[in-house]
């Protein structure tokens, strides 16, 4: 006999803000595992290699797209058509209330146009995390709220009309599969830190050598890229093109870049508290400051956008190249120092 759950009036997921936030994919998978402290080992073993995708009009950076949602032993993931959350209950709402209630995030595309103003046209994936039911809303977090990811409450009816709003054509979720992903913690996990990966990705971000080539099933499809230091000389390649009158400006790339440079922080200090490294090497510090030159290539670019002046991309082409300089060389110091064995 089945036992029917009471839902409750209302439930929030964990969630905090990510380390990572250059996209919604990266931003979402962090925003839920590091509420978990023993996600870090998996954490500190991945997101090292830089990927630059040769786009044509623009370049896409981004961390080795090793499909985190899919492969994360921390995450369990459920992809279900939109035909398949039709069949089950063709009351969106009730259906993501019902994940959430089961401890499942839910992950989809969206017309945004009904959550904002100003918008006629929005697609835009969504991370829903919580409900309450007496005031009719969910909890979600995206970029579109405010233009950085943010945390916002959009209410039933808007979330239906932007549901229904897309077709299966619009939705691109997943290279066009679309649908809705569930998404819970999967508390009986484990993963033990794994220092031949890390050691692996750093020495192909030095040569360039994408050591994930070999677990091509594990990736998505992408037209041709470039890894590791190479991504830092493309981007000085589209900085000629944007002070040229060639290239769209796009600071998307040098976010990448900077959360990049926050995790090497990070994992420096995770690796001295372990063990693998000697304590106080002066490493992350020095990768404080490359985070910050990063940043600063940022700023600099959207301060090229609105005064158009081509000595900034002057500025940025220089600061790069300190970047990459000084990152070649924290990483051979870094991979001189690692306690092996």
């Amino acid at each position: 006999m089945r036992i029917l759950e009471v839902k409750l009036s209302k439930k929030i997921l964990p969630m905090q803000y990510p380390t990572v936030t250059s996209w919604q994919w990266q931003a979402n998978a962090f925003a839920v595992l590091e509420c978990y402290p023993e996600t870090e080992p998996w954490i500190m073993s991945h997101f090292i290699q830089l990927q630059l995708t040769l786009n044509q009009g623009s370049s896409y950076v981004d961390f080795y797209r090793t499909p985190t949602f899919e492969f994360c032993p921390w995450l369990f993931h459920q992809h279900l058509k939109r035909d398949t959350v039709q069949y089950f209950n063709p009351d969106i709402c009730s259906f993501i209330t019902d994940a959430i209630h089961q401890g499942s995030y839910v992950y989809g595309v969206f017309n945004q146009a009904h959550f904002l103003e100003g918008h006629d046209w929005l697609p835009h994936d969504l991370f829903i995390y919580g409900y309450d039911l007496e005031r009719k809303v969910f909890h979600a977090a995206d970029f579109t709220f405010t233009g950085k990811y943010s945390f916002a409450e959009v209410s039933f009816d808007q979330l239906e009309k932007a549901y229904r709003a897309i077709q299966p054509w619009d939705d691109w979720l997943y290279l066009g599969r679309g649908g809705l992903s569930l998404l819970s913690f999967n508390a009986s996990a484990g993963y033990d830190f794994n220092l031949g990966n890390v050691i692996e990705q750093l020495e192909g971000f030095l040569t360039g050598r994408n050591c994930f080539e070999k677990m091509r099933e594990m990736s998505y499809r992408t037209r041709p890229y470039v890894s590791g230091l190479a991504v830092y000389e493309k981007l000085i390649e589209d900085l000629v093109r944007i002070k040229a009158g060639g290239h769209e400006p796009d600071y998307r790339p040098f976010h990448v870049i900077c959360d990049h440079k926050a995790l090497m922080v990070r994992r420096i200090l995770y690796l001295e508290r372990q063990g693998y490294l000697e304590g106080d090497s002066g490493l992350a510090e020095r990768y404080q400051r490359l985070e910050n030159d990063a940043l600063l290539c940022r700023n600099l670019l959207i301060k090229y956008t609105l005064s158009n002046q081509t000595a900034i991309i002057d500025k940025m082409m220089a600061n790069i190249r300190n970047i990459i300089n000084n990152e070649r060389e924290l990483i051979e110091i870094l991979l001189s120092k690692l306690v092996v064995g």
